[in-house]
């Protein structure tokens, strides 16, 4: 009988849903991301797989799992895992294989949509009984005919240009490789950082945080934009100067962003983007939704069979 250990930072229901879909062979442990160090450590000594999110955990308790086989992450970001230490341990690392890029892809959109068509706004003062006055005509925008850049072609980066591309919008992608997907099946542009800073209205971030992505949208980036830009991130706060940011929403050189995630989080409640009525924020919660728990708890349990069984393991990092 194969030991999974499931340390768990969300509700209830994703227990069970992780427990309603153990296989045959494996007999798994469920433990609150918040439960004492020491029964941590006693789990994890005994475990054969980890299962994780989220996607965090110290150095001196990785190193107690001296039998693990697989660190499996139900999240596709891995930044806070230390891959040194795994590769020293020989302890391959697989992320979600894109089982939520579905729910992000929608809540990318959602974000672009609610500020253009200023639903934020709307709601309040239809709620307040001032009819039509706070949404003045020229201040709301259509889709159609924009340029949409997207920072990232992975499964994410993919789905977000499937939606825009429906909007008949322009898409232009930055990534380190070419995407065959992006370029034949919905005519996008490969293109460069600075190309899409200044030809895109839009900017949609889905790319991973590296040293080398760290700041990778920068004032320089930030100062070629368009007055009309929109930014929306779902990936990670680091991937753009944040003060540069701040600087281009406050003083309006950029129209609007749209942010879930923040360099500190939970977001510190004297951070500027929360003062600013041209930002729309939500709590880093983009990847979450009925459906994508369920996608991801599978393919969580599809990957540790498949190494049980000798099969290649899906979604590995390498590192």
């Amino acid at each position: 009988m194969k030991r999974v250990v499931f340390i768990n930072g969300n509700d209830a229901k994703t227990a069970k849903i992780f427990m309603d879909n153990e296989p045959i062979g494996f007999h798994a442990v469920v433990l609150s991301k918040d439960v004492a160090e020491t029964e941590k450590v006693k789990a994890i000594k005994t475990a054969d797989y980890l299962v994780l999110h989220p996607a965090a955990i110290s150095d001196d308790l990785l190193k107690q799992g001296t039998s693990l086989k697989l660190l499996q992450l139900l999240s596709a970001g891995y930044d806070k895992i230390n891959l040194g230490l795994c590769k020293e341990l020989q302890l391959p690392v697989a992320t979600n294989g894109g089982a939520n890029a579905w729910s992000v892809a929608e809540h990318s959109v959602a974000m672009l949509l609610a500020i253009y068509r200023r639903l934020v706004e709307c709601d309040k003062a239809t709620r307040a009984g001032n009819w039509r006055r706070p949404i003045p005509e020229f201040t709301t925008f259509e889709l159609s005919g924009k340029t949409v850049g997207i920072l990232g072609a992975g499964n994410i980066g993919q789905k977000v240009a499937e939606r825009y591309k429906a909007f008949e919008t322009n898409i232009l992608y930055y990534n380190r490789s070419n995407s065959v997907f992006m370029e034949q099946e919905l005519n996008a542009k490969k293109a460069s950082l600075e190309e899409i800073a200044r030809e895109a209205d839009i900017i949609s971030i889905h790319l991973p945080l590296f040293a080398e992505t760290q700041g990778l949208l920068g004032a320089k980036e930030i100062a070629q934009m368009k007055p009309n830009m929109v930014i929306i991130n779902t990936g990670r706060a680091e991937l753009v100067d944040q003060k540069a940011l701040i600087d281009a929403l406050q003083q309006g050189k950029i129209m609007a962003a749209g942010l879930d995630v923040f360099d500190r989080e939970p977001v510190a409640l004297d951070n500027a983007l929360l003062k600013m009525s041209n930002v729309l924020l939500s709590p880093h919660i983009a990847g979450h939704s009925a459906e994508g728990w369920t996608r991801r708890i599978i393919f969580a349990w599809e990957n540790i069979q498949n190494l049980e069984v000798g099969r290649c393991l899906k979604s590995v990092v390498k590192n």
